[in-house]
This record gives structure tokens, C-alpha cells and sequence, in this order.
């Protein structure tokens, strides 16, 4: 909560504006009553028509400041809850673009949605509500119970009974609410995540009939979701019925005794009627705080949610070392390596060790979960060693600046993400250090000029989400062209050829192999033809490395290498 309450620090005045605009307009409703009962007492009492009218000018003279305050005091309260939910959703947003990796695959993409729009939503307006009622109606409530106790200290005790045991059962109600709403949250989450994957994999959905299944799985997790609302809605349902019963038995103790009093003659009629407004006045603030306070208690809940994303550790600090020449070669060296997954109970590396010169390319090959691909994530700064060290250019990895460090290290995965846009768009991604030049460079070396000259729009091509309209092939020289671009010293291709066919892919070794900066180059497969041509090779299984030479030296000396060579019948290598 620490984390939403510093938000206010930016609209400080708007928030006591708000309140102090609302506590004027309960103080002229407290005037009121006495008001009225002077004009019963005094005025119809005794036919002075020139005293009513002479109040009633007052009580219109109050009418109108009153409506002018809660005008002053809504707006107050709306423009600063429109701008505490506007930073606060800046601010998510911009965590969560610089969350570590793990951060983000421990919280999942369907949190992050609803944190960003229904949380925040919540939060909004439940500061909205805060701002206007949480003085005014306590303040009203202490309000009417003390001038009751200036007109009859005996009548006014009913009225204090009232509002402790409404106390009670407010608090006792709020208690068992908060926890609620927040399984509610959590039940959203989980049927947000549902529809995602079930919109993202329909086409493997339908590809296996599995629509009928999925289906009910959504439905099932619907009704979860609907049995938790309903048993938060349930908590929330006993409160105001219980407010009006406790209130309305306490106007009518208040009118018995009332009578009973103007017929002994120890309260005038005005004074049963001030205190019985009074009594009102208590009816309708309690029952808007306890609203309050089931839409606080959900705004409470969304908070606590968005403060814990808010406090996880980000990934954009690193240390101060930046790369004096970004497109330079650069080294890469292991140290002893081991790395484990998040909530994983074994190592996915163990021991890995071993040096890439600058300007060398290197193979990393072996079987389908060996931890190929874990050594390149690891080398393009995703996730943080288990233990060992990481080092580039004889530095580091995490003394180097996190916003500089895509520039000297480029990573490009096996599926290439699509964003909605052009081609264009889809390589240069809105980087301004790369031109016109930099991006038909790109173009040229990734092969993507096949892709460009088959659409008649060329470069302004609309690519959809997804990337739909395009081959698996197409999708990864596109975003072999995006890695390219930025002219990185190091280049990782993870994978990144196994859509090409075999002529495609040996004309993109080629371009690599004469990239004008001659940057160090990682090329992670399963494929040995695509790695053969690497200075070094390295082969792993089980997360360590069996052999690591050049292809001739582990045909010689590695037979794992000979085997794999002999199950992708690559016959013609041996």
C-alpha cells in the first residue's frame, strides 16, 4: 500500500481541497435542522411569517453553497483520481517493460493485463470515493450525533448505541471482504490467462478438435471465478440491509421516545424534529460508507496486487560500463557456469566453461533439452547465473549498463514475434540509430529482400499480430533483419534458421560470414550443416559440454558428434 500512497504526493492540494470542500457542505447540512426547528419552534408556533421567510433565505443561501462545494469537491476528487490511476499505470507499465525475465514468467502475462486495466480501474475509483466521503461521512455522522446531544443529551445516547454497533459490524464486514475481492482478482487472473491461450493457440485448438474441451475448461474456470464474486458479493450483501434494520429500529425508538418527551413537555415539536433529521442524516451516511467501504475494500485489494509487481526488482540498472564501440567484436568467456531455472529443482547447466574470441563464430549443437539454448539467453543478459560468471570483453556481464548493453549484443530467437506494422517498422522497431542505410544493410544480409520484393508493397507491407500472412521462413529473416540492424559486436542466432530451407539458410551463413563489422557470432541448432562452417563447435547434452572443437577435430575425436552427424544423415560430412 506504501507504494499507491506516494502517488498522492503529486496531487497533495487537490486532495484537501476535495475533503475540505465537502466538510463545508456537511457543516451547512448540520446547520440545518436547527434551521428547520427554529422555524416549527418559532416561527409556525407563533405565525411569524416574517421569520420563516427570513430562514427559508438562509436555508436556499445554504443550498446553494452546499451545491457549489460538492461541485468544487467532486472535481477536486475526479482530476486527482484521474491522475494518481494515470501515473500509477505509467509507472506499471514501465516496471514491467523493465522486469527481469523470471520476474515476468513468475507473474504471468494474464496478472499484468488485469493489473494494468481492471486493478487500476478499482483503484481509480475507489479514490474517487475516498476523497469525497471518507471525512464526510464520519464527519456528519459525529456531526449529527454531537448536535443531538446539544438539543437532548438522553435522546442523543440512542443515536451513539446506533453508531457503535453499526462500527461493529462494518469492521467485521470489511474484515472478511478484503480477503475476498482479492480471490476474485486472482480467479480473474486465471480466466484472463484461459482466453489467452485459448485466442493465441486456436489454430492448434481446432487443428486437434479440441474446441469442445477447451470450451468447458472456460467454463469451468467461469464458474469459479462466478462462485468467488458471488461469495464476495454475499459479505458485501449483509451490510446494508443490516444498516437499514439498525438504523430504522433506532428512528423508531427515537419518535417513541420523541412523543413521549413533547408530551411531558421536555422537547418541542422543532426539537423531535431536528433530532429525528438528525437520526436521517446517520441513516444515509452510513449506508454511503458502507458502500464505501465495499468499493474501498476492492480498491484495497487491487492495490495490494499492483504494489507487489511495483516492488518487484527491475532489470534496467546493471552497472555503468557501456561498450566504447557497440558494432565492435567482442569477446565472450564462461566461467564455471551453472543455471537453474526459477522453481526448477535441477540445474538446466552445470560447469559450462569456455572462451569465444573476438570476431570468432561458434557452433552450439545438441539434442532437443541439452541447454543450447539457455547458454545463448544467458550470453544476451536474460537471466542472471545460479553461479559462476559471465564475462564480455574480460568484464562482467553485470557490471555493464542494462539500456546499452542491446547495443553491443544482439539476440535473435527461433520464433520471431510480429508486431502489428510494417516491415519496416517490424526491423528498425522504432530505434533511432538506425537509418535508411542501416535497414536496407539489414535487408541485404538476412536474405528479407526475397520476402520485401514479394509483396507489391514492399517495405510498407502491413504485417498483423502474429505475423499473419507469412511463412515461419519469412517471420525469421524478418527478425534476423531486426537483430542485423542494430550492427551488434556480438550476434546470437538462437535457432533462428530452422524455418529456412537449405539453400536460404547457406546464403544467410555466407552473409554473416562477411558482415562488415565482423561481429562475434553464436549460432545456436540442432542442425550440424548449419554449424559446420563455425571456427568451434560446441556440443552439449544434459546441460554440460561433451566436445568442443572445430568440425574436422570432433569428427576425429567426439563420437557423440559422429552419431548425431549419422541420425541427421549427414553422411556426405563424415
Amino acid at each position: 500500500m506504501r507504494k499507491i500512497l506516494r502517488y498522492f504526493s503529486n496531487y497533495k492540494l487537490r486532495s484537501v481541497l476535495s475533503p475540505l470542500f465537502k466538510l463545508s457542505e456537511a457543516t451547512f447540512e448540520l446547520i440545518v435542522p436547527l434551521v428547520i426547528a427554529d422555524i416549527i419552534d418559532k416561527g409556525i408556533v407563533s405565525s411569524d411569517i416574517s421569520y420563516i421567510n427570513r430562514r427559508v433565505i438562509l436555508l436556499l443561501i445554504f443550498a446553494v453553497v452546499g451545491f457549489v462545494s460538492a461541485i468544487l469537491a467532486q472535481y477536486f476528487a475526479a482530476t486527482a483520481a484521474a491522475g494518481i490511476s494515470s501515473d500509477i499505470r505509467r509507472d506499471l507499465f514501465n516496471k514491467i517493460e523493465n522486469l527481469s525475465i523470471t520476474s515476468y514468467e513468475r507473474l504471468g502475462s494474464a496478472k499484468i493485463v488485469t493489473g494494468l486495466t481492471s486493478d487500476v480501474n478499482q483503484i481509480q475509483s475507489g479514490i474517487n470515493l475516498f476523497l469525497r466521503l471518507l471525512l464526510r461521512s464520519p464527519f456528519i455522522v459525529l456531526g449529527a450525533v454531537i448536535m443531538a446531544f446539544t438539543i437532548s443529551p438522553g435522546m442523543a445516547l440512542i443515536s451513539v448505541i446506533a453508531v457503535l454497533i453499526l462500527g461493529i459490524v462494518v469492521a467485521l464486514n470489511m474484515k472478511l471482504a478484503i480477503p475476498s475481492y482479492q480471490k476474485t482478482r486472482d480467479g480473474l487472473d486465471t480466466l484472463a490467462g484461459h482466453a489467452n491461450n485459448g485466442l493465441s493457440g486456436v489454430r492448434v485448438i481446432r487443428g486437434f478438435n479440441r474446441t469442445f474441451d477447451d470450451y468447458n475448461s472456460f467454463v469451468e474456470e467461469s464458474s469459479y471465478l462466478n462462485r468467488m464474486q458471488k461469495a464476495a458479493a454475499k459479505i458485501s450483501s449483509y451490510l446494508n440491509p443490516l444498516t437499514f434494520f439498525i438504523i430504522n429500529t433506532a428512528v423508531c425508538i427515537l419518535i417513541y421516545r420523541g412523543g413521549v418527551n413533547v408530551s411531558i413537555g421536555s422537547l418541542t415539536q422543532g426539537e423531535v424534529v431536528a433530532l429525528y433529521n438528525y437520526m436521517s442524516q446517520i441513516l444515509v451516511e452510513l449506508i454511503k460508507l458502507a458502500n464505501l467501504i465495499i468499493s474501498v475494500s476492492r480498491a484495497i485489494a487491487c492495490a495490494g496486487r499492483v504494489g507487489k509487481i511495483l516492488e518487484l526488482p527491475d532489470d534496467t540498472n546493471g552497472g555503468a560500463l557501456v561498450f566504447d564501440d557497440p558494432s565492435k567484436a567482442h569477446s565472450i568467456e564462461f566461467k564455471d557456469v551453472s543455471f537453474r531455472y526459477d522453481g526448477s529443482s535441477e540445474d538446466s547447466l552445470s560447469d559450462i566453461s569456455f572462451v569465444v574470441k573476438p570476431g570468432e563464430k561458434v557452433g552450439i549443437i545438441g539434442k532437443t533439452g541439452s541447454g543450447k539454448s539457455t547458454v545463448a539467453q544467458l550470453a544476451s543478459g536474460l537471466y542472471p547465473v545460479s553461479s559462476g560468471k559471465i564475462l564480455i570483453d574480460d568484464r562482467p556481464i553485470e557490471e555493464y549498463s542494462r539500456k546499452s548493453f542491446p547495443r553491443g549484443v544482439g539476440l535473435c530467437l527461433q520464433k520471431a514475434l510480429m508486431f502489428s506494422g510494417t516491415i519496416a517498422y517490424n526491423i528498425h522497431l522504432g530505434r533511432k540509430n538506425i537509418d535508411a542505410d542501416a535497414l536496407a544493410y539489414a535487408v541485404n544480409m538476412s536474405c528479407t529482400d526475397d520476402v520485401i520484393n514479394s509483396k507489391k508493397e514492399g517495405m510498407e507491407y502491413k504485417v498483423e499480430a502474429n505475423g499473419t500472412g507469412l511463412s515461419g521462413g519469412q517471420k525469421q529473416r524478418i527478425g534476423i533483419a531486426r537483430t542485423l540492424a542494430g550492427r551488434p559486436g556480438i550476434l546470437i542466432l538462437d535457432d533462428s534458421t530452422s524455418a529456412l530451407d537449405a539453400g536460404t539458410e547457406n546464403r544467410l551463413l555466407n552473409n554473416i560470414n562477411s558482415l562488415s563489422n565482423s561481429p562475434t557470432v553464436l549460432i545456436v541448432s540442432q542442425k550440424v550443416r548449419t554449424v559446420r562452417g563455425c571456427d568451434r563447435i560446441i556440443l552439449m547434452d544434459e546441460g554440460k559440454i561433451v566436445a568442443y572443437g572445430s568440425h574436422e577435430e570432433l569428427k576425429r575425436t567426439s563420437q557423440d558428434y559422429n552419431e548425431l552427424l549419422r541420425l541427421q544423415r549427414e553422411e556426405e560430412l563424415l
